[in-house]
């Protein structure tokens, strides 16, 4: 039986006909973003989907909704204020359901502080599921911390886009290293846990990337995507930041290889062309491996630690590299050595997880079933 769901939280999409500043702002300034909304909508599709801005009160979410479905992102940050969303959903009486909930920090030793507004809204949801979806086990012990124990280690929903519950990855594709998508986390690098060590491989791989015809994805990259668009305001920061790599050709590079996608279809499109993807942003990599391509991805915050770890995918960590002496020569051979069966190995495990998850919370659904054991 289907469901009038509220479908509150990342977007599924953007207008790709807007200038890149307003479709940037519909995506929630992250173009990362859309993999969650579309994946979320993409199993829910055969229930009446509700957005927030379709609703006047929590009157009529209660008169039009079964159901509240939050597409969550890294929400479990001190900064993250999501008293709004906790102050409307406090006056209905609908079941809450958040899928991919994960926490932020530089510093996994710690827990991740949360706003108290945004974990009003977390024992909120807590109360009202049969278990809250979280993206790894860091963010298991962060709510756990805060005595939230209802919780169910799923991942983030854009693991699951495909909606099958096996995946394979074609290392074939490593024998020849062109044809190479890159990504960057130059604009977050400060929540790193080393961050002059990320900046200083990152420049190693715009090195990489300038010799092995490669193009750059921008998630929100503002000033790279400015640049790509023309505008070369913030030419200044994206080469203070490259500061081992000539300006000229740190500059042409971002001009004419940046690429940013506003809906699922064309960046798995894209990602299809592509031989691998390496870089620091989760997302960028993960469509990658969902869709059959090999990805290495640099592990320099809690947040690409919790969700790479959880999956088993191919990994440079910081803590492991020196970045003195870490060259192209040496990211080469990390990319060759990849492989893929532990990854395809979670993927399975984590996708019956997924659909149990799904099921426990009531949510129709169009998953595939999978009689793989955990």
């Amino acid at each position: 039986m289907t469901k009038r769901i509220l479908l509150w939280g990342a977007p599924t999409k953007c207008d790709e006909t807007l200038p890149f500043e307003e479709s940037f702002k519909q995506s929630g300034n992250n173009y990362g973003n859309i993999l969650i909304g579309s994946a979320v909508q993409s199993f829910l599709s055969e229930n009446e989907l509700i957005s927030r801005s379709d609703l006047k009160s929590p009157e009529e979410a209660n008169e039009r909704c079964d159901h509240v479905v939050i597409p969550a992102a890294n929400f479990l940050w001190k900064n993250f204020d999501f008293g709004y969303m906790a102050d409307f959903l406090e006056k209905t009486n609908l079941p809450i359901i958040i899928i991919g909930v994960g926490a932020q920090t530089n510093d996994r030793t710690m827990a991740s502080p949360i706003h108290p507004n945004t974990l009003r809204l977390m024992r909120l949801i807590s109360d009202r599921s049969a278990s809250i979806g979280v993206r790894g086990y860091y963010t298991a012990e962060v709510l756990a911390a805060n005595g939230i124990h209802n919780v169910r280690v799923i991942g983030c929903p854009s693991i699951y886009t495909s909606r099958c519950p096996t995946v394979k990855v074609d290392s074939s594709r490593l024998e020849s290293l062109t044809n190479i998508s890159v990504n960057f986390s130059r604009r977050v690098y400060q929540h790193s846990f080393h961050p002059e060590r990320l900046c200083a491989i990152e420049n190693t791989l715009l090195k990489f990337a300038l010799a092995h015809n490669s193009t750059f994805v921008a998630q929100d990259e503002v000033e790279e995507l400015a640049l790509y668009q023309g505008n070369e305001s913030g030419n200044l920061q994206i080469t203070k930041y490259f500061n081992q790599i000539d300006k000229s050709a740190c500059i042409d590079f971002f001009r004419s290889k940046t690429r940013y996608f506003c809906n699922v279809s064309s960046w798995a499109t894209y990602i299809r062309t592509q031989n691998a993807s390496v870089g620091g942003r989760f997302h960028g990599n993960l469509i990658a491996l969902t869709n059959g391509i090999p990805a290495l991805s640099i592990v320099h915050d809690s947040r690409t630690m919790e969700m790479c770890t959880l999956l088993g995918s191919p990994t440079i960590h910081l803590s492991e590299v020196d970045e003195k002496d870490f060259t192209e020569q040496i990211l080469t051979e990390q990319l060759h050595n990849c492989t893929f069966d532990q990854f395809e190995k979670s993927y399975s495990v984590l996708y019956k997880r997924f659909l149990e998850f799904i099921t426990e919370n009531g949510l129709p659904h169009n998953l595939v079933h999978t009689s793989i054991t955990t």
